[in-house]
């Protein structure tokens, strides 16, 4: 693996550091609303400033991108089951705290639906970028669709006993918190197939 780093590289890193900032902010609100203790919450946050390049192993670049997004993937799936455990009402706090989090990472305005989704993936998790998980299907000034080749979240939930479709609301919160000020929205109606469109208007 060659020790130099590339754009692609300090994409993937910043993605995880937004994934970091969301289990930040849910561990802060659990510990704001009594939920946990903050000792009890601190172990699932790794608040990292340092640049990608002071940290990273860089005879084993790709391998370490690859934990990192383990790492951040399970933390967050433990977290948040942990705290939903014999509190389901708390899925609801979570959901809007996801929304708020991802208006902090708000695209901008007159962008065209291929755009909206090239801000979209260069903001969220989705494994490595070899994985391909997301396929074009085709697109349109104003409509872009994909296929989702890969589940690459759902494991993470499983193995801490919690569920998928949690982690598939706060994802799907976050979106609409980016995509507050475009126009556009996401739709799936089975969760391998989606839409990337304008919102419709009455």
């Amino acid at each position: 693996m060659s020790a130099f780093l590339a754009p692609i590289h300090f994409m993937v890193y910043g993605k995880n550091q937004l994934q970091e900032q969301l289990i930040a902010a849910i561990a802060d609100k659990a510990v704001a609303g009594g939920w946990q203790t903050e000792a009890a919450v601190e172990g699932y946050v790794h608040r990292e400033t340092q640049p990608l390049e002071n940290i990273i192993d860089l005879a084993n670049i790709h391998g370490w991108l690859s934990a990192s997004i383990e790492d951040v993937e399970h933390r967050l799936a433990a977290l948040v089951t942990e705290l939903l455990f014999g509190h389901p009402e708390r899925q609801e706090v979570l959901e809007r705290l996801a929304y708020e989090e991802g208006t902090k990472q708000a695209a901008g305005e007159g962008l065209e639906a291929g755009e909206v989704f090239q801000y979209m993936m260069t903001h969220l998790v989705d494994g490595m970028p070899c994985d391909g998980v997301n396929m074009m299907r085709d697109q349109s000034a104003d409509t872009f669709r994909w296929d989702k080749m890969a589940d690459v979240h759902s494991r993470y939930w499983t193995e801490v006993e919690g569920s998928p479709a949690v982690y598939d609301a706060l994802r799907s919160q976050f979106v609409a918190g980016m995509l507050e000020k475009t126009g556009y929205e996401v739709f799936s109606s089975n969760g391998v197939n989606y839409i990337l469109q304008k919102k419709q208007t009455a």
